[in-house]
């Protein structure tokens, strides 16, 4: 039993047993030397090297957070913790697939790009553990989290609010967006048997080399990829928790909205968002994975990446095995391949840029920014004329830029500022899955997972509005949860009758 006090006269118990709440961590710790061992035994070839040392890596990330396992190892998956997402993530999407791309590569570069992979291992802990000494997050409070269910606050008036307002706006820019591009490839597939000719053109053309304004461009990428999502999910939780009509009227127009919006330039990660934040925001309520959840959840993220592959597709093609295979590749193999790619070619096809390929060093060069996706992809596909981009991981666009030392560094840097950012989160939403916690943590839950491994860090923050939610999260904590709370958090634990 916990209870907790809340300043005078307030308490509020919890009851659970330990039977049903696993100790993942402890299970993953006690798997790893038997998986190692059996590399170690049944495998010759460069994928057991490989394999073994992503183990010993692993090894190395469970011993260094296992104390505060709840919030960064795979425990704190229970919660959607933004540290343990970007772990697993890192893991599911790029390292295991990296052991078999290693082990088909060739010469140094191999190497570097496996080193540099398993360097997150280490300098990404460091990077919580060192922002954690400073900006501590409450160990004792977390447990209340982990078995506490949704809850009610102060936050949730406001929130209604700000949903309504986010609603208005996006009204007003889907329609901004609609004026600003020419042909919409969603209309174009559905009408145009052949479209799979010119669909990938024209999403370029509505997405990258839309000539609008840097504002504009900016505003469309929030609205798809974290005001949709965020928006949704808040919606769903006040309709959950209250029950009331507004509530739900509110929540089926947002997501009728979100979804022709990202849909309408068949890209198909900002639709699989708006699932994916769904099933986030469900699973937090039940606290518990169920395999019709797990199967459900699936179908629901692949239903539309698997329709834009039917109708983007040769007609020769569009069979369902061919599509799934399309799909596995783009999920678990695509992104460790290109983020190969950035090892290939630099330094050995190109010098290291030096910032060049960011716009927070780029000022310094007469020339400019260095589109380095586009680089890329030009000298992988070998075709010198592409627009396209070959967008990979931040260990990519780090490693082009300053090669192991920017690797180090900036691994250091997700890991110091991603551990800043769930404490203060944390903080607004009171150590409770309140409206606070469970929109940021299910609105950014694409971005922290499978963004995180095919893009980089700083569009993350930018391009994906990361860096606006922790700014929404400061001035929350600053203008209305500190005047709620003027002397901060006023509880404690409380547990069988001992502080």
């Amino acid at each position: 039993m916990y209870q907790a006090a809340f300043g005078k006269g307030r308490t509020l118990t919890i009851w659970y047993t330990s039977t049903g709440n696993v100790d993942v961590d402890k299970i993953f710790l006690f798997l790893l030397p038997i998986v190692f061992s059996c590399l170690a035994i049944f495998s010759t070839s460069d994928v057991a090297f490989f394999g073994c040392a992503l183990v010993v890596a692993l090894v190395i990330y469970e011993l260094l957070t296992f104390k505060d396992r709840n919030v960064y190892g795979l425990n704190g998956l229970k919660i959607l913790s933004m540290p343990s997402i970007i772990f697993f993530s890192f893991t599911v999407f790029i390292a295991v697939p990296a052991v078999y791309i290693a082990s088909v590569g060739y010469g140094e570069t191999k190497y570097y790009f496996y080193g540099s992979i398993l360097l997150f291992y280490l300098f990404y802990p460091i990077g919580l553990l060192t922002a954690n000494a400073f900006w501590r997050i409450d160990k004792v409070q977390i447990e209340r989290l982990h078995h506490g269910g949704f809850r009610s606050s102060p936050a949730d008036g406001i929130a209604y609010e700000l949903v309504l307002v986010f609603f208005s706006m996006a009204i007003l820019t889907v329609l901004l967006y609609l004026v600003r591009v020419e042909e919409i490839p969603l209309f174009v597939m559905l009408k145009n048997p052949y479209a799979y000719m010119i669909l990938w053109t024209l999403r370029e053309k509505s997405m990258k080399l839309l000539e609008v304004s840097f504002i504009e461009k900016y505003l469309f990428a929030w609205l798809r990829e974290a005001i949709f999502p965020m928006g949704i999910v808040a919606s769903l939780f006040l309709s959950m928790q209250y029950k009331e009509r507004r509530y739900w009227m509110l929540f089926f127009l947002f997501f009728l909205l979100g979804l022709f919006n990202n849909s309408l330039t068949v890209a198909k990660a900002p639709v699989a968002a708006l699932f994916l934040s769904l099933i986030g925001c469900y699973f937090l309520k039940k606290g518990k994975v169920e395999i019709k959840f797990i199967i459900g959840g699936i179908v629901l993220v692949f239903s539309f990446p698997y329709l834009v592959y039917y109708f983007s597709s040769n007609p020769f093609f569009r069979r369902p095995t061919f599509i799934l295979n399309l799909i596995f590749s783009r999920v678990f193999i695509v992104p460790a391949e290109v983020l190969y790619q950035y090892f290939d070619i630099f330094p050995s096809k190109h010098e290291f840029l030096f910032g060049r390929s960011s716009h927070l060093f780029a000022w310094l060069y007469e020339d400019g920014v260095f589109n380095v996706a586009n680089y890329v992809a030009k000298v992988w596909w070998g075709d010198p004329s592409t627009t396209g981009f070959a967008n990979a991981n931040y260990l990519g666009y780090f490693w082009a830029d300053f090669g192991l030392l920017g690797v180090i560094c900036s691994t250091f840097f997700i890991g110091f500022f991603i551990n800043i950012m769930y404490q203060k989160l944390l903080l607004a939403a009171d150590y409770s899955k309140n409206v606070v916690y469970v929109t940021v943590c299910s609105g950014m839950l694409m971005n922290l997972s499978f963004g995180f491994a095919s893009s980089n860090f700083t569009s993350i923050l930018l391009t994906s509005g990361l860096l606006l939610v922790f700014g929404g999260i400061i001035v929350y904590l600053q203008f209305f949860w500190m005047k709620k709370n003027p002397r901060g958090h006023e509880f404690e634990f409380v547990v069988d009758g001992k502080r």
